[in-house]
């Protein structure tokens, strides 16, 4: 595993991150050494990403007196924030952090390539990379569906009482996003929805 720090805040990478990366970015299907480059691109790109958004929720979580670890794996990535209980809004603010922090990248990206237009294939390929990394994901990781931010900020702005709307909503949500998904030849998106989907049937999962 590899672990590193950022900012003050200890990161851990696990192997199996990289390996669905390599997955996602084509080398499940990689027909020869020429693919490589394309892939390691992607991979760059996914780790950076989900990087800088989790260090929005590590920023925020941190200004109300938790101490953040940031933990990449298969499924993307966690911030951990022992250290502090945080009031309903609080947490709506650190949930809300990350995917902030996702489209500020996503814009910074955008911004970036007007003023200095990529030259060369592979730059272009990164650009495209990030812009649907930081602008699609997010959109997914905003639907009311837990663990998901969105799942995370519906159910606090709903509040405990309201745990039961929160988890079928997560399942209406989880169903039809994973039917649209397998619909357009999303394979690993449309199992990933369809398991968060049965997590929300079974019970209100935990987790940032």
């Amino acid at each position: 595993m590899l672990r590193f720090r950022v900012f003050g805040f200890p990161v851990s990478v696990e192997w199996f991150f990289w390996l669905i990366c390599f997955m996602l970015g084509g080398g499940i299907r990689m027909n020869s050494l020429n693919d490589l480059p394309g892939i390691l691109l992607w991979m760059i790109a996914v780790f950076f990403s989900i990087l800088v958004h989790e260090l929005g929720h590590a920023f925020v979580g941190q200004r109300y007196g938790a101490t953040p670890a940031i933990h990449l794996h298969g499924m993307g990535g966690l911030t951990i924030l022992p250290g502090n209980a945080f009031t309903r809004k609080q947490s709506i603010a650190v949930s809300a952090a990350g995917p902030a922090a996702s489209l500020a990248l996503g814009i910074a990206t955008l911004l970036f390539v007007q003023v200095l237009p990529p030259t060369t294939a592979g730059g272009r390929l990164l650009t495209n990379y990030m812009l649907w990394i930081n602008f699609f994901w997010t959109v997914i990781n905003l639907l009311p569906i837990l663990p998901l931010d969105g799942g995370q900020i519906l159910r606090d702005l709903l509040g405990p009482k309201r745990s039961e709307v929160t988890r079928w909503l997560g399942v209406i949500f989880a169903g039809a996003a994973a039917f649209w998904a397998f619909d357009v030849g999303q394979l690993y998106l449309g199992l990933m929805l369809a398991y968060l989907g049965f997590m929300n049937y079974q019970q209100q999962p935990m987790g940032r």
